[in-house]
């Protein structure tokens, strides 16, 4: 049995995956409880020796899946959303309490995206880009069949794109970045910023409620999608002019918000689309969201099969 592990600003999610890629057991930690990187990763290794022991299985191997992290050193540093920023190895940490198990690393959203492709829709595309909304924006760049990881594995970090010029300040120390816009945190304060400019007090206290009320019809919360997907579509936009490809797919939490986010993205995204890509990318939610199926979990413990 393979272990995949993806870290996440809010969530760590581990799991266990069978060879037909099916989520045998899986656990769920608040990565925002841990100031330093050790105590989180002796909490990950707890969770997946129980898992383990009460499956009775050997784990195979390791994926890790995680922000800023450098696959080859698995060395993390400066992560955005994450507590600790000081450069800490991964790999060392683990190795404590896996010392003959095979460890990969690798971005979290490159993780994402590597399960879209064995797992998810995108099977048998060779170019196509996987964004993953959650606490940050993520983004995996699959080009002609391969992982586009650039210079130490910092490709696709277009969520600290800046799309609003001394906007909103970002967690990586810039103003203006999509992420600021697009994302979990990001959306509720635009939310509030409108119930605000017309001196309503919010009727949801986060962005999962933002999403049910604007599925329910309120007037301010679909109007905050609208914003978010124009934003969101124009981004997509200028991305394509980057990569050209096929198929763009949207997964993380903040796509559970469905058709209230991709219908405004959509609208965004062909009319700045530049004109000879129009007809040609298809912009779609990931073949992994169901709830049975977390794309950053299959993508991690699918790191074994490129070694």
């Amino acid at each position: 049995m393979r272990c995949g592990v993806d870290i996440g600003g809010t969530n760590t999610m581990i799991g266990l995956v069978d060879e037909n890629g099916r989520i045998a057991d899986y656990d769920c930690i608040k990565t925002g409880k841990y100031e330093m990187a050790f105590d989180l990763v002796v909490t990950i290794a707890y969770s997946i020796l129980r898992m383990a022991k009460v499956n009775q299985v050997k784990i195979e191997s390791i994926g890790v899946g995680c922000p800023n992290i450098n696959p080859e050193t698995g060395i993390i540093e400066k992560a955005a959303n994450l507590k600790f920023k000081s450069p800490v190895s991964l790999l060392d940490e683990f190795r404590r309490y896996f010392p003959e198990t095979p460890l990969f690393f690798e971005n979290d959203a490159r993780a994402a995206a590597l399960g879209e492709a064995v797992y998810g829709s995108a099977k048998g595309l060779k170019n196509f880009l996987e964004i993953t909304l959650g606490t940050g924006l993520g983004c995996g760049i699959m080009a002609e069949g391969n992982l586009l990881a650039g210079n130490r594995g910092m490709a696709g970090e277009v969520g600290h794109s800046i799309i609003v010029p001394e906007g909103r300040e970002c967690g990586c120390g810039r103003r203006g970045c999509l992420e600021q816009y697009v994302v979990a945190n990001g959306i509720y304060r635009t939310y509030t910023e409108l119930c605000q400019q017309l001196n309503q007090p919010p009727k949801a206290a986060d962005y999962r409620s933002l999403a049910i009320l604007a599925k329910a019809g309120d007037s301010i919360a679909i109007d905050t999608y609208q914003k978010t997907g124009k934003i969101l579509g124009l981004a997509l936009a200028n991305m394509a002019c980057c990569y050209a490809p096929s198929h763009i797919f949207i997964f993380g939490g903040v796509a559970q918000a469905g058709d209230v986010l991709m219908e405004p993205t959509r609208e965004s995204f062909e009319k700045n689309l530049l004109f000879c890509y129009k007809d040609h990318i298809k912009l779609e939610f990931s073949g992994l969201m169901a709830s049975s199926k977390n794309a950053g979990i299959l993508g991690a413990a699918a790191l074994a099969d490129r070694a």
